[in-house]
């Protein structure tokens, strides 16, 4: 092989990457069975919060395997219950955080000349390349199934490749 060729393949990559870094989403944690407790009767929005009777960050340890049990506890379910009726419940209005967010993305690419007016350019993507489980959401209304369990998560790592012949 010639000195030249290996160079031109295995030399001029480029490296670029991103973090991203977000806080918790805020959210509320509500009346699930009989979500209008306090009477409002309005229709429209969250008829009252639960009471928080305890703390919602001690989460009981989670080991109980039950395979209708779906979600990581996120929060102790624990820590909230029921208003009595004709009250709004103490827990207020975005009380809770979801767990904060951390991605890394990364790219490398390479652009190979082929002749005086050909090029191709390569290019291989990550998107969450260390495959983190970053949660969205969480089923936050007390009294219900899965309560204080994530229900859903941002999207796995995904890879993709490109190549763009230019002339």
């Amino acid at each position: 092989t010639k000195p030249g060729l290996s160079r031109s393949v295995l030399g001029g990559w480029q490296f670029a990457g991103i973090m991203t870094s977000q806080s918790g989403t805020p959210f509320s944690v509500t009346n699930g069975v009989f979500g209008d407790s306090a009477g409002v009767a309005n229709g429209t929005g969250t008829g009252s919060y639960a009471d928080r009777v305890g703390d919602p960050n001690a989460v009981p340890p989670d080991n109980v395997v039950d395979p209708n049990v779906k979600g990581k506890l996120l929060f102790n379910p624990d820590a909230y219950t029921e208003t009595q009726g004709l009250t709004f419940g103490n827990s207020g209005r975005n009380s809770l955080n979801i767990p904060h967010r951390t991605q890394f993305d990364m790219s490398i690419y390479k652009t190979f000349k082929l002749t005086d007016r050909v090029d191709i350019h390569f290019r291989t993507e990550a998107f969450n390349i260390f495959n983190h489980t970053q949660f969205s959401s969480l089923n936050s209304e007390v009294g219900t199934d899965f309560f204080m369990r994530a229900n859903s998560a941002h999207k796995a790592r995904v890879l993709q490749l490109a190549i763009k012949v230019m002339f």
